[in-house]
Order: C-alpha cells, then structure tokens, then sequence
C-alpha cells in the first residue's frame, strides 16, 4: 500500500453489519486480495465493522466523499462473499465428495478423490499413535479436503481446510472433526504451528505422509532447484 501513495491519508470506513456473520477470514480476503484495505478489530480480538482505506490526497471534505465511495465498492465486494458462503451452506461437505473424482491431484497419482481415500484408511491407521479415536480420524480425513469444491475456496484458495472448519461446524460435525480439517495443512511453513490435537495430528500426518511416498514411489523426487509441492519442507 505504501508503494502505491505518494501522500499516504489514512481514512477509516464503515461496513455493513448484514456482512457480519460471513466468516471474518473470508472477509479479511476480499478485504485485502481486491481493495488493499485494513481489517479492524475491536477490543475482544474480534473483526469489528470498520476498516482502514488510505488515499492518495488530503481531501478538502476531510475524506467523506472519498470513504463513501470506498464503502460502496466494498460492500459491492463482500456481497459476493456473502453469496459464495449462504451457497455453499445449502450442500453438506459429505454432499460435496463425489466432485474430487473430477479433480486431478497429479496425472500419475490419480484424483484427489483418490488421494481422500487413500488419506481416510492412512488417518484410521495412525490415530493409534497419535491417541487419537480412529471413526473421528476416518471421518476427518475424507471431509478434509471437500471444502476444495466450494464457491469460497474458488474465490480464495488461500481459505481451504479454514472454510472446510466452518462448514463442518454448520453440518453438525464434531469439534474434532471439524479443528481437524482446518489443521490437516499445517504447518503451512517455518512460522506455522504444528497441530496438537490428537484427530488433527492423525489426518495432517496421513496428509503429509501420502504425499511422500506417492511422489517417491513415482520417482518424482524433490531436488535443489525444483520442489513443486514442498516435499522437503
């Protein structure tokens, strides 16, 4: 944001309550994928309706016209987001599992219809050494990776397992299922938390584990210089 003022005025906007009870993350994403502008929380950690849009100028009006226009942009944005997320809550992620079949996770290694499979017997297996219970396991595993065929994590991909949590939670599943989905693709990188959780370390293992031996089983080691899909890290 700072490369793209020369004469940096912050101003702070409204949003529209109704926009509220969209997950915060996913209006975080819009937020900030399509208009670069802030989040605000309030004073329990919460995001609170307001956010932060920084102009090139100091307006004569003190930034009114310029912070409507902006609310107006915005809520045009976030009502996608809420579109995206009242659409996806009319199918359960169970519902939604038959779409991985037409997803290609690598052209030697099948679907990711295929790879949920292979992920749900992995995560039953491992549960034993996790302490985990393995029915919770099994079932972590083969919603974990539903959410991929969501209206919302084709807008932002940068939301999967995240929306899979949410989605959960509305069809009812279980805590452990639910955390679970959300924490099967951590740590994300060198900063990223590990899961602790008994059903989440099972599922993020299998998750990690499948994907080593398939690529090694088809000679698609990583190298120096060309590491796809993170198999060193």
């Amino acid at each position: 944001v700072a490369g793209l003022v020369e004469w940096p005025e912050a101003l702070i906007g409204a949003i529209d309550p109704g926009f509220m009870d969209v997950p915060q993350e996913a209006l975080i994403s819009a937020m900030r994928s399509h208009q670069k502008y802030f989040s605000l929380a309030d004073k329990s950690g919460k995001m609170a309706p307001r956010f932060i849009t920084v102009a090139n100028l100091r307006a004569e009006d003190g930034g009114r016209k310029i912070t409507a226009g902006n609310e107006r942009v915005l809520s045009a944005r976030l009502s996608d987001a809420k579109f995206f997320w009242d659409q996806d809550l009319k199918q359960t992620l169970e519902s939604r599992l038959p779409k991985l079949d037409a997803i290609v996770f690598h052209a030697r290694m099948g679907s990711v219809g295929r790879k949920v499979e292979s992920l749900a017997a992995l995560a039953a297996h491992l549960s034993s050494f996790a302490g985990a219970d393995a029915e919770l396991a099994d079932r972590a595993a083969r919603l974990a990776k539903a959410d991929l065929v969501s209206e919302m994590v084709g807008e932002f991909p940068e939301l999967q397992g995240l929306m899979g949590q949410y989605y959960a939670k509305a069809d009812g599943e279980t805590a452990d299922v639910a955390d679970a989905i959300a924490a099967h693709y951590s740590p994300a990188g060198p900063n990223d938390a590990c899961p602790t959780a008994p059903v989440s370390v099972a599922v993020a293992l299998a998750d990690k584990l499948d994907t080593l031996v398939g690529f090694f089983a088809i000679d698609e080691k990583p190298t120096g210089s060309k590491d796809p899909f993170a198999l060193r890290r």
